[in-house]
Protein backbone atom coordinates (compact mmCIF):
# COMPACT_ATOMS: atom_id res chain seq x y z
CA UNK A 1 0.00 0.00 0.00
CA UNK A 2 1.51 3.38 -0.96
CA UNK A 3 1.50 6.93 0.65
CA UNK A 4 -1.77 7.90 -1.02
CA UNK A 5 -3.89 4.83 -0.47
CA UNK A 6 -2.75 4.92 3.33
CA UNK A 7 -3.78 8.83 3.37
CA UNK A 8 -7.11 8.09 1.66
CA UNK A 9 -7.47 5.18 4.47
CA UNK A 10 -6.79 7.67 7.18
CA UNK A 11 -9.49 10.40 5.91
CA UNK A 12 -11.86 7.60 5.36
CA UNK A 13 -11.87 6.25 8.56
CA UNK A 14 -11.75 9.84 9.95
CA UNK A 15 -14.76 10.77 7.98
CA UNK A 16 -16.32 7.47 9.37
CA UNK A 17 -15.44 7.84 12.60
CA UNK A 18 -17.35 11.31 12.46
CA UNK A 19 -20.41 9.93 10.82
CA UNK A 20 -21.07 6.82 13.74
CA UNK A 21 -20.63 9.53 16.39
CA UNK A 22 -23.07 11.78 14.94
CA UNK A 23 -25.54 8.89 14.82
CA UNK A 24 -24.59 8.08 18.74
CA UNK A 25 -23.11 4.64 17.87
CA UNK A 26 -19.91 4.40 20.32
CA UNK A 27 -18.77 1.26 19.81
CA UNK A 28 -18.35 1.51 16.46
CA UNK A 29 -16.25 4.86 17.00
CA UNK A 30 -14.43 2.98 19.54
CA UNK A 31 -13.57 0.29 16.69
CA UNK A 32 -12.32 3.14 14.35
CA UNK A 33 -10.58 4.80 16.75
CA UNK A 34 -8.24 1.35 17.50
CA UNK A 35 -8.05 0.45 13.36
CA UNK A 36 -7.01 4.38 13.21
CA UNK A 37 -4.25 4.49 16.07
CA UNK A 38 -2.81 1.33 14.63
CA UNK A 39 -2.35 2.78 10.63
CA UNK A 40 -1.02 6.04 12.30
CA UNK A 41 1.01 3.98 14.67
CA UNK A 42 2.47 1.86 11.43
CA UNK A 43 2.91 5.12 9.40
CA UNK A 44 5.39 6.63 12.55
CA UNK A 45 7.17 3.31 12.52
CA UNK A 46 8.07 3.64 9.00
CA UNK A 47 8.62 7.07 8.90
CA UNK A 48 11.17 7.04 11.72
CA UNK A 49 12.59 4.07 10.64
CA UNK A 50 14.60 5.83 7.78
Amino acid sequence: MNTKQKANEIVMLQYRIKRYHTMGNGAMCQVLNGKLKQLLAKQTTLTTAF
